[in-house]
């Protein structure tokens, strides 16, 4: 259940970085919007070793080049 709650968390993230990019009218990508964002709130928050956005991001990383293929193809 953590995991889930860490997802929202990065999902969240990306959603922020999209509407800020739409809103402004931005020449940069809204998930590289996203991440700036959520290395932002991580340096705020400060998160535990074992959080869930810790744990979300064990579970996707053994899997990222998966995510890399539609933008290769």
């Amino acid at each position: 259940m953590r995991v889930v709650s860490g997802l929202t968390w990065l999902l969240g993230c990306q959603l922020v970085g999209e509407v800020v990019v739409h809103a402004l009218d931005a020449p940069v990508p809204g998930p590289v919007v996203g991440m700036v964002v959520l290395l932002l709130v991580l340096l705020v928050r400060r998160p535990p070793e074992g959080s869930s956005v810790h744990q979300a991001a064990d579970a996707l990383l053994p899997h990222l080049q998966l995510l890399f293929v539609p933008a290769g193809v």
